[in-house]
Order: structure tokens, then sequence, then C-alpha cells
């Protein structure tokens, strides 16, 4: 019994311990992937502005305005992207039917801003990467992947972007982590198991230990008789009593006894034998009885 609690003691500790190493690795994640959230956010705002600075031009009034989302799952930082991208296309589409648009002010200030945000993005999202590598690697090895899942964390998606945005959003699956509840769950009913074996091994031990004492009551109260060497049956006795007279009078081996209710007779030397066994499961019955109270404290 010990050991199994030892077990189940040590198997807890190490989930924790694997649980708050996946927390930190994911942690580290979603952190990265807000930054990447900023940085694609910081470039839909200066598209908006730069489609004010050109809807006066003609075909201009066909763009509108990007949303920008809190939204920093993988798939809607895509998504975001891909609209910036498309729209950034048309706005310089404008550029090669108006030249003068290139000579704006404007135009030239919020293109070099985009540049130099674009340039940001690229560097958030491999420093997302980077992190999503680290944090997969922790999870894929033996013995984490066997409990990874079971402890509430799935693969991390990498992001992959190019200039045009042209990626497949429905490739990327959702980044989900524990909050903590599946961990608190597993610990829950591992405590119940663990409490249910205890009450359990308690319960037989007890079954045990009465089996024991009503045998070994069934054996003291008995009546016992014995053949003198003239043939007469000497008694009753009880066990003890029979053995004390035995330490006595010292029967030889061969003299038969009877125990009441019974037509066998045995050898008075099994009857000793038999008596070093009650002892012995007299021993086992304090010792249950005992190990029975510690398991109910």
């Amino acid at each position: 019994m010990e050991t199994f609690i030892f077990i189940v003691i040590v198997l807890a500790v190490w989930a924790i311990w694997l649980y708050n190493s996946l927390q930190k690795f994911a942690q580290a994640v979603r952190r990265q992937s807000s930054n990447v959230q900023v940085a694609i956010s910081k470039k839909l705002s200066l598209i908006n502005q730069l489609i004010d600075a050109v809807k006066n031009y003609q075909e201009a009034e066909q763009l509108v305005q990007l949303k920008v989302s809190q939204d920093n799952t993988a798939s809607a930082l895509l998504n975001a992207y891909q609209q910036s991208g498309n729209t950034l296309a048309s706005i310089q589409g404008l550029t090669e039917r108006f030249p003068n648009l290139k000579a704006n002010e404007q135009y030239k200030v919020l293109m070099a801003d985009i540049k130099q945000c674009e340039l940001d993005i690229q560097g958030q999202r491999s420093r997302y990467n980077d992190e999503v590598e680290k944090y997969n690697n922790r999870r894929l090895k033996i013995p984490t992947i066997f409990i990874a899942r079971l402890l509430g964390f799935s693969d991390a998606p990498y992001l992959e972007f190019d200039h045009s945005g042209a990626k497949d959003v429905t490739s990327l699956k959702e980044f989900k982590t524990d909050d903590g509840e599946r961990l608190s769950q597993l610990l829950s009913n591992a405590g119940s198991s663990l409490s249910k074996a205890t009450k359990n091994i308690a319960g037989q031990a007890s079954n045990a230990g009465k089996m024991i004492a009503d045998k070994i009551k069934d054996q003291s109260t008995a009546k016992y008789f014995y053949l003198s060497p003239g043939g007469t049956p000497k008694g009753p006795f009880t066990q003890a009593e029979l053995i004390n007279q035995n330490q006595q009078t010292a029967f030889s081996s061969d003299t038969l006894v009877n125990k009441s209710g019974t037509e066998e007779w045995e050898p008075i030397s099994s009857l000793i034998m038999n008596n070093s066994v009650h002892n012995h499961e007299n021993n086992l019955s304090n010792l249950s009885d005992s190990h029975n109270e510690e398991l109910r404290n």
C-alpha cells in the first residue's frame, strides 16, 4: 500500500512539474503572437491612413477601411496580413494610372512607414516561430508527448508570411493550452481513486482480521479429550488446558486426542503444531487490527 501511495505521489509531482514547464513555453508563444498582432495592427492602421490619402482619386472609392482586430490566433494574424497585402496592392495599382500620386508627400511618408512596419512584422514573426519551435520540441520529447495532450497542450502552428499575404488560412490550427482546469480535474480524480483504493484495502484488512479472530475464538472455546494409557477418555479440556496438561505429565507423542463434536482422533503432536499456528494467527490478527486503525486515521 505504501508503495502504491508513493508511486501516485511521484506521478502527481511529475505531472505538476511537466505542466508548469509546458505552460512556461506556451506563454512565451502567446506573448510573441501578441507582438506579431501589434505589428500587423500598426500596418493596418497605416494602410487605412493611406486609403484616406488617396480617396480623392478615381477608383479609390472601392477601397474599404481595414478592421483592426485584437485576435492574435495564427489564422486571424494570417488573415489580417492577407487583407493588408491585397489592399496595399490595390493602392499601388492606382499609382500606375495616376503617376502624380507617387509624388504626393503624404503618400511617400506613409509608404515608408508601411515598409518599415513590414520589416518589423517579419522580425516579430521570426521570433514567434523561434518560440513555437522551442515549445513544440519540448512537447514532443519522451515522455512529455504521452501526457501533453492529456494536460491540454496542443501543437503550436508556425507563421509563414510572404509580401503578398497569399497563404492558406484554413491550414492553420488554433493554438490552445490548458488554463489549469484540466490539471485540477486530473489531480482531483487521482485523489478520489487513491481514497477509494485506501478504503478498499482498509475494508479487506478489516474482513481478514475478523476472519482470523473468529477462527481463533472458535479454537480457544473448543473442548478436547485424550486417551489415557488404559484407553480411557479423559476430559473435557480446552486446547490450552490440554497442552498445559501435556507439559505437566509429558504425554507420549502418539497419545490420541479428540475434538468435541468430531469422530476423528489425532496424535497430540498435531495439536501442539496447530497451537503454534494458532499463536501465529493471533499475532497476525493483532497486526491487522493495528494496520487497519492506521488506514482509518
